[in-house]
């Protein structure tokens, strides 16, 4: 299959667009010719043509790759095999709803007419910015060749045999393909005024460059040229600017073991560790393992701060690595209340401990309390625009989920039910959700936390064959695979990520926290960890950790931000460094 080129930049820069809507329209197959068959080769090469040319219209001279996630709604491709070496195919695009022409065949009771299809990414570039301009398809002024037959029209389906213009690329296979076209400007549609802008969302949001568009400063976009005939003056109407896309951005340090805004163990002493809030992360040599820093402001309480301090990633855990240990029961009256509320110089004075310790004792007391109330709460970032949200819907790109800050695009972990799968409840299976949607949905009884996507399990297997799904990945689970079939390679086994719940939705209580890459998070939690290895074995860390609502406390629900979760727990003027780019919602 072919895939987006490597030269644009390393696959944790890549941005996924999904395009919401669709007029797109379901045959039986009998409509389809013969020789036309489905197939989900070339659908790569085609999403990342498209992805490019969106790209290009939305954010020219981004320094990153850009592609499509799928295709529209009952848009497929279907293949046919050309004559001659080489065993190569043509590629066409079907879905496109040729109402007028079903119509008029329905009205004379003749034969429904040919089915039309796009035979390129280019061909079906301006049918795609009409579906992503034109909020609720209520204007059809899309310009591209099928929408337009009095200029272009569509052929009928070309006979075996028969040369063809089509996009084509060897079966099975990139090499042989076309050769990459210089991108271009797609001419985009002019929007419906006063619609909502289109819902496009990101794998991982661009970097911030000096060629972007600012949110406040759309990009121009050059009017769509007029189909015209031979002879014609060129139209002057200018276009009104396409709206700029909701890119979501959820997680731009993804690659960053400990993130900005999380709670975390840093080492105080020796083996002790101590609670804090991350408040920056700080740049290391990329060459050494664990070498990256991060600030980190030490929870504590308000009438005691705690100077920051600077710790390499070798000596922080998550949070769910440990156990917050239990409250000393003196004090579990104030654990229930909020931390800014609790008078703390009284209750210092009432502790019956040595006067000299009384301070650092609340002080760690006041740790956990503050760490317990933010595993109960959450808050959430980047809301996103859907125009197919109900009234009482809110998507969001991100959220700190207690401890922890995960986005869409992103793996977590998750409890599965009974009916899900056979194993689970088995602890040994690493199960993962691709979280695709994060929605706050109202309802009378208040408000619910929901989580969307599909759910996958890593397996072993000796087929000598790999899953071809890695496209559908986000880049820790394709990273874990990596790892997990290195060290299997003399054993002649490999990983594979297996879907086994498609598009279903989660309560809050049944995500267990952020999915950690066994590479990175392993030699931390197990000093045996290379001997493991070097035998072939991975002991599985995600059985090692802990899970969200471990700690004991009540449910708190959503803060209006993350400095609102830890009110009480860090002095007044904190500020907190969330990572660039993160937009929090009250």
């Amino acid at each position: 299959m072919g895939s987006p080129s490597d030269s644009q930049g390393p696959d944790d820069d890549l941005c996924l667009f999904r395009c919401t809507l669709s007029d797109g329209k379901a045959f039986e197959e009998t409509r389809f010719p013969a020789v036309h068959k489905p197939t989900d080769g070339g659908a790569d090469l085609w999403l990342s043509k498209l992805g490019e040319m969106v790209g290009d219209q939305f954010y020219p001279g981004a320094r990153h790759k850009f592609q499509l996630e799928g295709f529209p709604e009952h848009y497929h491709l279907r293949a046919r095999n050309r004559v001659g070496p080489g065993n190569r195919q043509d590629y066409y695009l079907y879905g496109y709803p040729d109402d007028k022409g079903e119509a008029q065949a329905s009205n004379r009771k003749t034969k429904p007419p040919p089915l039309k299809y796009f035979k390129s990414p280019s061909e079906f570039i301006d049918h795609l910015m009409w579906l992503i301009t034109t909020p609720n398809l209520e204007e059809k002024n899309c310009g591209c060749k099928l929408c337009t037959p009095q200029s272009t029209g569509s052929e009928p389906p070309p006979a075996a045999g028969t040369p063809t213009m089509a996009t084509s690329l060897p079966s099975g296979g990139s090499s042989g393909g076309p050769s990459a076209a210089p991108r271009r400007q797609s001419p985009a549609l002019p929007a419906a005024p006063g619609g909502p802008p289109p819902v496009l969302l990101a794998h991982l949001p661009p970097p911030a460059t000096a060629t972007s568009p600012a949110p406040s400063a759309p990009p121009s976009v050059a009017p769509k040229a007029s189909r015209k005939k031979a002879g014609s003056t060129p139209s002057t109407t200018k276009a009104a600017p396409v709206p700029v896309p909701d890119i979501v951005q959820p997680q731009i340090d993804e690659s960053f073991l400990f993130r900005e805004g999380e709670i975390v163990w840093y080492r105080k002493v020796q083996e002790a560790f101590r609670l804090g809030i991350i408040i920056q992360n700080l740049p290391g040599d990329p060459a050494t393992p664990f070498s990256r820093r991060s600030m980190i402001k030490p929870l504590s309480h308000f009438f005691r701060p705690i100077e920051d301090v600077e710790r390499l990633e070798a000596d922080m855990r998550p949070f769910l690595t440990f156990s917050v240990p239990a409250i000393t029961p003196g004090l579990q009256t104030i654990a229930e209340q909020p931390m800014q509320n609790v008078p703390w110089d009284v209750v210092e004075s009432r502790l019956q401990v040595d006067d000299k310790m009384r301070g650092e004792i609340l002080s760690l007391e006041a740790s956990k309390i503050a760490a317990t109330r933010v595993d109960h709460s959450y808050s959430v970032f980047n809301p996103i625009m859907n125009p197919h949200a109900t009234p009482h819907q809110q998507g969001f790109g991100g959220v700190f989920l207690g401890c922890e800050k995960v986005g869409i695009f992103e793996a977590i972990r998750v409890r599965l039910e009974q009916h899900e799968h056979p194993e689970w409840d088995n602890h040994e299976f690493t199960f993962a959700m691709v979280l695709k949607n994060l929605v706050i949905q109202r309802t009378e009884e208040g408000e619910h936390l929901l989580f969307h996507g599909d759910i996958w399990l890593l397996q072993e297997t000796a087929s000598p064959h790999h899953s071809p799904n890695l496209d559908q990945l986000p880049a820790a689970m394709r990273r874990e695979k990596n790892f997990r079939d290195e060290v299997k390679r003399a054993h002649g086994t490999h990983f594979d990520w297996v879907p086994i719940v498609a598009n279903v939705t989660k309560p809050e209580g049944s995500i267990r926290g952020r999915f950690y890459e066994s590479h990175k998070l392993g030699p931390m939690l197990n000093p045996d960890w290379n001997q493991y290895l070097q035998n072939g074995l991975i002991p599985p860390i995600q059985k090692s950790l802990n899970n969200r609502f471990d700690s004991r406390g009540s449910y708190i629900g959503r803060k209006k931000s993350r400095l609102d979760a830890v009110a009480g727990a860090v002095p007044l003027d904190t500020v907190l460094s969330l990572g660039p780019r993160v937009v929090e919602w009250a």
